[in-house]
């Protein structure tokens, strides 16, 4: 079988950002930018809030069902919108228009149902996703339909219209060394925050996940189906998770892969996650020095401290001619803990660094900016997590974050610090156990940097109903780098069977 490259979803690195970001008081996301959830070990027994947020529940009066009209889109996909509230407790008030898209299945007279799947974000388009292909195995595509949607805000789904200000926030230095640079910082961030305010009023408290899981019982009863099944990945692991606790009924099936864990949002958390992250750069560092394409393996030097010699050439302004900045140096890092695939460039563009040569970096840097929208990605993470309000309330968690990664905690915990001057938290933090829901499938890998594997084991054992695969693999999630997860993956959405207890699966190689 021919691997699929997966496109990394970023709640990834950068759910962690929001979810560190995010907690003083108590992701995936999971607040950072590189690793993104937490484990449960170090859940808070209680979490301090800055409102008194709303639970995930069904008290709220949805829409009257309306059928939803398909018509061909090209390349043998249907597409359409559907019309969800605004605010779900006003539901005769304003509309967004949320875009979806559909793959038949395959074989027509074998249909089982309906597949709805979110490549997580927050802010990956669903649409996109499935138009580029998304499969599990040839089984599931000829027995299920295939549908992705745009979350509220994101892609075609009525977009937020701001962001304009968002390149000038990440230019800046986001592990400020001086007051300057720190009222840089905060200028920056309030420019974000206030174009949105501006641009999109009162809808934006109502862009987090908990509208989402709304918005998605909403399109489950609008395909006119009693019950569909759903495919997470990453940050699309906490739409499964809070849909399935609020709407237990309306599931058939459910697979986790990448799994954020729901109450994993502590500042302790944080801290654990942007270690994970230094980590990941240490392991970077070590594939540097046993392989012998690696440029400063031939060197006799390594890896980091390379890059703390370009990292200090770059905070003195030798990238500025470039548009590289102590920023973009620190993303083009996080790019590298997207896959072994990306360790090389990594390498190669910090030695090209030295001799002068920054545009790899640059390019590095972008291909990690450019993962989501920064204004959906953020403004879910901002609702979802409790988090500090105000620039110096926040700075006292990005200088913890320093404490445990000079190279890059405070840029992980900048990273959303537009969040401190939105909206608080829509979310209850909290553990999920969807009580009434089928048996949920919770795929957690053993090498996993974003959402390190303890979390899948802890939401597997807060579920009712959950069973635990797991596969012995790094990188983010097991759809598209594990034959032997698809397998089992399969066998469960098409005949409702989870594999054993205790089942392990290896990476394909």
């Amino acid at each position: 079988m021919v691997r699929r490259k997966r496109g990394p979803s970023l709640a990834v690195v950068l759910l962690v950002a929001a979810l560190v970001t995010g907690c003083t008081t108590g992701d995936g996301d999971a607040p950072f930018t590189a690793a993104a959830a937490e484990t449960a070990s170090t859940r808070p027994p209680s979490t301090t809030t800055t409102t008194a947020p709303p639970t995930t529940t069904t008290t709220v009066a949805l829409p009257p069902p309306a059928p939803i009209a398909w018509a061909p889109c090209g390349g043998g996909f249907q597409c359409a919108t559907t019309d969800v509230p605004v605010d779900y407790e006003n539901p005769g008030g304003a509309t967004l228009s949320i875009s979806l898209i559909k793959r038949p299945a395959s074989e027509p007279g074998e249909r089982i149902g309906t597949l709805i799947m979110n490549p997580g974000g927050p802010g990956a388009s669903g649409v996109n996703r499935v138009r580029r292909g998304f499969s599990i195995s040839d089984e599931v595509a000829a027995r299920f339909d295939i549908v992705g949607f745009d979350p509220r805000g994101v892609g075609q789904s009525t977009p937020v219209s701001c962001g304009a200000a968002v390149d000038a926030f990440r230019s800046t230095d986001l592990g400020p060394d001086d007051e300057q640079e720190s009222t840089a910082l905060e200028l920056a961030a309030r420019a974000v925050a206030e174009e949105c305010t501006a641009t999109e009023g009162e809808r934006l408290a109502h862009l987090g996940t908990v509208e989402v899981v709304r918005d998605l019982e909403v399109i489950r009863r609008n395909l006119g189906e009693p019950q569909i099944s759903f495919v997470g990945l990453s940050y699309g692991t906490l739409i499964g998770l809070l849909w399935a606790d609020a709407f237990p009924t309306s599931v058939r099936a459910m697979v986790l892969d990448g799994v954020s864990d729901p109450a994993a949002v502590s500042s302790a958390m944080a801290s654990t996650q942007v270690v994970a992250l230094e980590d990941a750069f240490a392991e970077v560092d070590a594939a540097c020095a046993a392989d012998p394409a690696c440029p400063f393996s031939a060197q006799g030097r390594r890896l980091l401290d390379a890059y703390d010699e370009l990292a200090a050439q770059v905070e003195q302004g030798a990238g500025a001619g470039s548009g590289v900045g102590p920023t973009q140096l620190a993303y083009a890092a996080f790019s590298a803990t997207y896959g072994t695939d990306r360790w090389a460039p990594l390498w190669h563009a910090v030695d090209k660094g030295l001799a002068g040569d920054l545009s790899d970096v640059a390019r590095l840097s972008a291909w990690f900016t450019g993962l989501v929208d920064y204004v959906p990605f953020a403004l879910v993470n901002c609702l979802d997590a409790p988090h500090p309000l105000g620039f110096e309330a926040w700075q006292e968690n990005a200088r913890a974050a320093a404490e445990r990664s000079p190279r890059f905690g405070a840029v992980a915990a900048n990273e959303l610090l537009p969040c401190a001057f939105w909206p608080s938290t829509t979310r209850t933090v909290a553990p999920v156990d969807a009580p009434g829901a089928p048996p949920i499938l919770v795929v957690g890998s053993t090498g996993d940097v974003a959402t390190p594997y303890a979390q899948a084991e802890q939401v597997a054992a807060d579920l009712e109903s959950g069973v635990l695969l797991t596969v012995d693999m790094a990188g983010h999630v097991a759809i598209g780098d594990s034959d032997c997860a698809e397998a089992a993956i399969t066998r469960y959405l098409v005949d409702l069977a989870p594999p054993p207890p205790g089942t392990r699966c290896a990476a394909d190689g």
